[in-house]
């Protein structure tokens, strides 16, 4: 028996589209974000690399592709996430905001600290296969920066922010995305103006202390940057759905993400040069 598409089948092929059209946007506002985004990683990366030493930026060169900058590489991760498979949850940990410290067992399904851990020690074993080290190398750029966007440590009842939707000014948004993205937008796109401003708050001392600790301290500084990111200062709370932030927020968390964008270019070349230093 042939099938005949008649008026009643158009009607069910574009109920159906429509309905395809509704759950790729709403998936696209729930769904998982990308810690930083494009201008927040390539920053960390590229102040990080102005504090390599050229032996370790020559072998970096030799293990990314041709004409591949470490700023490049930055993003590579959440490029291929979908050609990844399980990558997904390297990419965060999943810890209640009233902890006071970052434990693995806390984590739920998130696995940035052990990954990252791994991808480090791929990196530094140089009778890994090339491909392995290179793909290493890009995950280590690219943890690093994740782990210090406070919502990729902080939060797994609203999946780091993605679901609570808030407005940043008179943008609809998710809190995740406005720590992603719109918070460094908002300061300037320019990705030399951040890296000048990274480096206007670089002395020895403050490096030395961004050095210091393991990585589970590292996110445990990002768990406390997360329990203020839920807060609202204009009114003392945690934000609610629906909430505008504006002016307050604004100017309460600047200084933070400047922080966070701080250590983890810091920490990020201290990470690199400790696995690429010579045998």
């Amino acid at each position: 028996m042939s099938l005949r598409l008649g008026q009643s089948g158009r009607g069910r092929s574009q109920h159906t589209v429509s309905f395809l059209i509704a759950f790729v946007i709403t998936w696209q506002a729930t769904g998982p974000a990308w810690a930083w985004g494009r201008l927040g990683h390539r920053v960390v990366a590229e102040f990080a690399d102005r504090h390599l030493n050229p032996t370790v930026r020559a072998e970096i060169a030799q293990i990314l592709e041709p004409g591949e900058s470490l700023a490049d590489a930055s993003t590579w991760a959440d490029e291929n996430r979908t050609r990844i498979h399980g990558s997904g949850p390297w990419h965060f940990a999943d810890v209640p905001l009233d902890e006071d410290r970052y434990d693995d067992r806390l984590a739920g399904s998130g696995q940035i600290v052990p990954k990252l851990r791994e991808f480090r020690t791929i990196l530094a074993d140089r009778t890994r296969p090339p491909a392995a080290r290179c793909q290493a190398l890009r995950f280590v750029v690219h943890l690093v920066g994740d782990l210090h966007q406070p919502l990729h440590v902080g939060e797994h009842q609203d999946r780091g922010g993605n679901t609570l939707q808030i407005h940043f000014y008179r943008r609809k948004t998710s809190l995740h995305h406005l720590w992603d993205d719109l918070i460094l937008e908002h300061r300037t796109r320019g990705e030399d103006r951040w890296v000048a401003e990274l480096s206007a708050i670089d002395d020895p001392i403050s490096r030395s202390a961004a050095m210091d600790g393991t990585i589970e301290d590292w996110a445990t500084g990002s768990l406390h940057a997360a329990q203020q990111a839920y807060q609202n200062p204009r009114t003392g709370r945690r934000i609610e759905p629906g909430e505008v932030l504006e002016d307050a927020y604004y100017e309460s968390n600047l200084p933070i993400v400047r922080r966070q964008l701080y250590l983890a270019g810091t920490r990020l070349a201290w990470v690199l040069t400790d696995a690429l230093r010579p045998e």
